[in-house]
Formats: structure tokens, sequence, C-alpha cells
């Protein structure tokens, strides 16, 4: 199984992203050591100058570590963390040439905004050389996309996915901005497939046992709404 199919089986099982803007690199081995055995995926962001150097810590301490690059917005970052081996890669927006890159080397690709679902999906096809409608099934780790913001101080925009899954049937949401442990059981409520995604799992990366106890209660959340 290739990585990005790995990375998409164990999220859509686990269904919790941890994502780290490290201040070091040593930060984003001690978060997936942390968070790996919790079934959590680690996503470490291009937010920090160290992320790079942090993927090349946890690969080459975990060969086989399956973990996402996050906030990658130009082809050139992209190609330079698939060149490290991360299993798949983030965005904060749809970015074209990011899914080039990604698409070329068959490698998943989870564009994020508020719009271009459909956009995204068509090219995607188009890129696979494949019918739209054949998109789900022969590559299910690209039928994918990212709600961002899912919540802000104001707003919240989880219910338009009951909107997009319409069209894009069975697709699969990862949901990142303002999710927390606070509503997190409405998200699911909305959207029981869903995938959440947070740095709120990571913010006590100084102290393992309070960064474990975070994600164990979200865990429970979204064990406790499959019942």
């Amino acid at each position: 199984m290739d990585k990005s199919a790995a990375i998409f089986k164990q999220i859509k099982e686990n269904r919790l992203v941890a994502i780290l803007a490290p201040a070091t690199s040593s930060e984003c081995v001690k978060a997936y050591e942390i968070l790996h055995p919790l079934g959590v995926t680690l996503e470490i962001a291009f937010r920090s100058e160290v992320a790079s150097e942090g993927i090349k810590a946890v690969l080459d301490k975990y060969p086989e570590a399956l973990i996402l690059a996050g906030t990658v917005m130009t082809g050139k970052l992209a190609e330079g963390a698939i060149s490290q081996g991360v299993a798949g890669i983030i965005s904060a927006d749809f970015i074209p040439d990011v899914l080039e890159v990604c698409a070329a080397e068959d490698i998943m690709y989870v564009p994020g905004g508020l719009g271009d679902v459909g956009k995204q999906l068509v090219k995607k096809a188009e890129l696979y050389g494949c019918e739209f409608a054949e998109l789900k099934e022969k590559y299910p780790y690209q039928w994918v996309y990212k709600l961002f913001p899912t919540v802000t101080d104001t707003n919240s925009f989880y219910g338009v996915v009951k909107a997009w899954k319409g069209p894009y049937k069975g697709l699969t949401v990862f949901y990142t901005g303002g999710v927390s442990e606070v509503n997190l059981a409405d998200i699911l409520k909305n959207d029981p497939d869903g995938v959440f995604c947070g740095s709120a799992l990571t913010k006590d990366i100084g102290n393992p046992h309070k960064m474990e106890e975070t994600a164990r209660k979200w865990k429970s959340i979204i064990i406790s709404s499959k019942r």
C-alpha cells in the first residue's frame, strides 16, 4: 500500500489530525511519539521555519511514519516535503501548482477554504486522466477537502458541508480552524464521518501528559458520537 492510501486509511479510522507549528525540530519527534500510539496523525505546518527540519527529524528516526505537511502554499514547498517522505499535503486554500505536484507524485492533496470543492476535484480527475465519477473509486484519498475556517469568533461554517455532499457524495471533509472540545460534538452531529484537525491537540507540547490527555478527550467525543 502506498503512503497516501495508508495515511488516508489511518485518518479515516481515527479521524484526528494534530497540527503542529514547531519551535524546534525535536518538538516534531516528541509530538509524533505522543500522538502516534493514540492513532492521531501529525501534521507539521510550514507556518514554522523549522517545519522542514522537523519532518526530516521524524522520518530519520521513524522511517515508516505517516505524517502530513501542512500550510503548503507553493509547488516548491510541496516538492520539498514530498521528497522528504511525507504521505500527504495540506493547504489553507486551493493552490493549483501544489495540486499538480501532488498528482504527479500520486500524493494525497487536501486543499482548504469555503469554496472550490468541485474545482479541485475536477482538476484532480483531469490530472489523473480519469472520469470525474471515477476519482472517488480509484483515488479515494483525493476525494477530500478541508473546510477552513470551520468556526470563527462570530460565525460557524460547518453547515455548508451537507450541501457539498449532495453533488460530491462520500466526500471526506477535514475540519480545521476553530475546532475545539467545546464544539467538536456539534460538528460531529453535522458530519459523523468528518476528520477533525486542530492545533489545540499540540498546544501543550511542553507537557506530554496534558497533551496526551487532550487527545484522549477528543477521541472519547468521537467514540461517543457513534453510540
